[in-house]
């Protein structure tokens, strides 16, 4: 079973988060993202065990990472400040999913992962996360990125989507890929993957001493 080599992680992830987020002085961002994890290791626990006994997870995946964008684009809304990014972002909680929709009319069927606009999505995350860094470090105000869970939050999925976006995107470009092809992209989304939620674990402990003193 391929896909529990980081499964496990997603749900450490989401168990550690939930029990430090759940103090006081976290936004309101930070609880929900707890419940984003347990959602995420809940929805690839079904879909790995549907593809392990030959069962379709186009659809299931479909909706999901729609559901998974437009929470990100409204995460990222508050922990961005720069207020024209915030703007285009409340604008992308129903638009993407309007554009999946016509994807999914139009250029790719119900049989088919939206690879489209997923690939659409990761390019908007890169970008939005690569503004959150300029906007950190030219920050007037002293931030202990160490200690900071938004950093290692964005820098995981800075890294994960500047990694995937654009193999889906070449993905359009494959009429038919090879075993072999199918295979180094599973490993590499393997491995970007552990690293994503790596990063999401080391979020949240990073803020466990300083919920100490906030209990």
């Amino acid at each position: 079973m391929s896909w529990a080599v980081y499964i496990w992680l997603i749900l450490i992830s989401g168990i550690v988060s939930t029990l430090v987020y759940s103090g006081k002085g976290f936004p309101l961002y930070l609880k929900i993202f707890s419940f984003y994890l347990l959602l995420t290791f809940f929805i690839d626990f079904i879909g790995g065990w549907r593809s392990d006994n030959g069962l379709p997870t186009v659809m299931l995946y479909n909706i999901y990472t729609t559901i998974q964008f437009v929470f990100l684009f409204w995460m990222l809304h508050c922990i961005i400040k720069v207020r024209r990014i915030k703007k285009i972002l409340i604008h992308g909680l129903w638009l993407y999913p309007l554009l999946v929709f016509f994807n999914k009319l139009f250029l790719q069927d119900g049989q088919q992962f939206h690879s489209i606009t997923y690939s659409l999505g990761g390019f908007l995350i890169v970008m939005i996360t690569i503004i959150y860094f300029f906007e950190l470090f030219q920050s007037d105000e002293p931030v202990n990125l160490i200690r900071e869970p938004s950093f290692w939050i964005c820098s995981g999925l800075l890294f994960y989507y500047a990694c995937t976006f654009p193999l889906y995107a070449l993905i359009n470009f494959l009429q038919d890929p090879s075993n072999i092809i199918i295979k180094n992209l599973g490993s590499i989304l393997a491995i970007v993957n552990i690293l994503l939620y790596s990063s999401f674990i080391i979020a949240a402990l990073c803020r466990i001493k300083t919920t100490k003193f906030l209990s």
